[in-house]
């Protein structure tokens, strides 16, 4: 009887979730999780918090960027640290989330206003700017990552005119 019930301490002390719990919980649902992520994203964005974006960010990440041209990391958030982007307001709404394996892929609409310093802000003026957007995510050591993305300005919203 000592040996079982020093046997079940042992199991309790070892294990890393009471067995209990790892029954009740199940395994977490990819598709909310990528939900919610994406929606951090945005708002490390508006925030211009650079920590977050670097943490979030893969190594590869490649963006597609509305200002027509494909963005490293590094190049990303060396635009974001001196303000060539940049926002005023960002919205978001994520109409398609899917999971795949390791690879999850967000899709939607974004309402995005740039700071008049932005690259944005200087091609379409200080103006809510409708875009779409699609944000790549890989699962890369547990943690999902942001590994790409494209966005493009809407047609409707023209770029400024000069006098």
């Amino acid at each position: 009887m000592r040996r079982l019930f020093a046997g079940l301490v042992c199991v309790f002390l070892v294990s890393p979730v009471p067995p209990v719990a790892a029954a009740a919980t199940g395994p977490a649902d990819p598709v909310a999780m990528l939900t919610e992520l994406d929606a951090r994203q945005k708002d490390m964005v508006a925030r211009a918090d650079l920590n977050g974006l670097a943490d979030l960010a893969h190594p590869d990440l490649r963006i597609n960027a509305p200002t027509n041209r494909v963005l490293t990391r590094d190049q990303f958030l060396a635009m974001m640290r001196n303000g060539q982007i940049g926002a005023e307001a960002f919205e978001r709404t994520a109409e398609s989330v899917t999971v795949s394996g390791h690879v999850g892929v967000v899709m939607g609409n974004e309402i995005f206003t740039p700071t008049a310093a932005s690259e944005l802000g200087k091609t379409y003026g200080v103006r809510p700017l409708t875009r779409r957007y699609t944000n790549v995510y890989v699962l890369d050591g547990g943690r999902w990552k942001w590994l790409a993305r494209q966005a493009n300005v809407v047609p409707d919203a023209a770029p400024k005119t000069t006098p």
